[in-house]
């Protein structure tokens, strides 16, 4: 990630010093306010690319903080964290325009990998969504991890190995939700309610799915390195491929039937 100009906004001073320090270690530069209002009237929030910025905050709280840099830069990536979190407060963050809503306590490394993880989401091409996408279904095999969308009844089919971290790591997901036609969709709301409320927990991705009801994990969460992770990853590959073979044996047909009616009208002549 690139060095970036960066505002912490934080009451607690442990919390905001740990901050600057760390990102201001690895190259940022860290500026810090320690209530709402300082942050809104002493200092240039066009200055800023990213901002880490407290729920609860003396003086205007973190969500009226976020309504003033919506309207003032509202290309800047907001992480708003905090130690008492709520569906509500998270559903109220996200739609305003927040990069994530991470409760507190949290790894700092891993805040830094959120802000990395939205650039790459960012810079990744997403083609326009105009109405919702229908896959070939895979009728041998039950799909693993359902995308949330196909689960809601508004996209039919679709392959997904990444569980319930739709809000970081998902193209589909991300051009759904800028839709506001879906994103209001009462039938995905309780999918997007539990994905708020997960938000900044480590935890296994088919356990947070649904897939499994529990699981430990030594690897940190870090499914790169995981072999449940590279079993399922196996499966989908095995899924994959069997949609593949299927297709190939459609096309492979459908060439036999024009060979043949082709071969019958030289014949006529």
């Amino acid at each position: 990630m690139k060095k970036e100009n960066m505002l912490v906004v934080e009451d607690e001073d442990i919390m905001r010093e740990a901050l600057s320090d760390y990102f201001s270690d690895v190259g940022h530069k860290v500026d810090t306010a320690n209530n709402g209002d300082k942050a809104l009237e002493s200092l240039n929030l066009e200055d800023y690319n990213i901002m880490i910025v407290d729920l609860k905050l003396p003086g205007r709280d973190g969500l009226a903080v976020l309504k003033d840099i919506r309207a003032k830069n509202p290309k800047a990536k907001v992480i708003i964290i905090t130690a008492y979190p709520s569906i509500e407060t998270a559903k109220e963050a996200i739609r305003g325009g927040a990069t994530d809503y991470l409760p507190k306590p949290f790894e700092l490394d891993y805040l830094e990998t959120i802000i990395r993880q939205s650039y790459e989401i960012e810079e990744a091409p997403v083609l326009p969504v105009e109405e919702p996408v229908v896959e070939e279904p895979i009728v041998e095999e039950e799909i693993v991890t359902p995308c949330i969308w196909m689960q809601a009844g508004i996209a039919k089919k679709r392959m997904c190995a990444l569980g319930y971290q739709c809000n970081t790591a998902c193209d589909f997901h991300v051009s759904m939700m800028k839709k506001e036609k879906f994103r209001n969709d009462p039938r995905i709301q309780p999918f997007l309610d539990k994905l708020y409320s997960q938000l900044g927990r480590k935890q296994c991705r088919y356990v947070m799915s649904g897939q499994v009801s529990l699981r430990s994990c030594d690897r940190l969460y870090r499914c790169e390195s995981c072999d449940f992770h590279q079993t399922i990853e196996d499966e989908v590959d095995r899924q994959l491929a069997i949609r593949d073979a299927r297709q190939k044996r459609a096309r492979a047909k459908q060439y036999d039937k024009v060979a043949s009616t082709q071969t019958s009208v030289r014949k006529d002549h």
